[in-house]
């Protein structure tokens, strides 16, 4: 073998390499886009009070991901609860790309500890119920969405564990190549 070969060889390997991690950057990102999708799923079918487990979870992939992850998630976010009510389909869309926006700025900036994960998470739900009911002039009580700000505020901590086990922190196996 002439050594010109080898050196194509040698220049094919990265290609493939960068052609795996593009493939699984885009099953992550299918991950993530399904999980938004259950959680849509679970918010619908409870009745009240409405809970946003959808924006939950945006709050906390944006607060991790690239922002082009955050774009991708908060615009599949904004369609899937735009569903529910035609009149403000694109409303949503741009609601929720303007929290993922947001909250991946500033974790650049302030993020540190899970106060101010609780704190974000907050001010998006405020910015949501302030936005639809000047927009919208939807009239949505004030006493339901306290009570679902702090089942959502109650539930963050846990589910940002679970999540961040699932997708951010590699899990460990302790199978040798003898165990089989």
């Amino acid at each position: 073998m002439s050594i010109q070969k080898i050196i194509s060889l040698y220049r094919l390997i990265p290609h493939r390499i960068h052609h795996n991690e593009q493939n699984t950057s885009n099953m992550k990102i299918l991950i993530r886009l399904l999980l938004l999708y259950f959680l849509f799923l679970i918010q619908t079918s409870i009745p009240k009070p409405q809970l946003d487990l959808v924006l939950l979870a945006l709050v906390i992939f944006s607060l991790h991901d690239t922002s082009l992850y955050s774009l991708i998630m908060s615009l599949w976010s904004g369609f899937l609860i735009g569903l529910l009510n035609p009149f403000s389909f694109g409303f949503h869309i741009v609601i929720f790309t303007i929290i993922a926006f947001a909250c991946n700025n500033i974790r650049r900036i302030i993020y540190k500890d899970k106060i101010y994960y609780l704190f974000i998470l907050f001010l998006s739900l405020l910015f949501k119920y302030i936005m639809s009911t000047i927009i919208m002039h939807g009239q949505q009580w004030v006493i339901s969405w306290c009570i679902a700000t702090i089942i959502i505020l109650i539930l963050a901590i846990p589910l940002e564990s679970l999540i961040l086990n699932i997708f951010y922190r590699q899990w460990r196996m302790n199978v040798t190549e003898n165990n089989y």
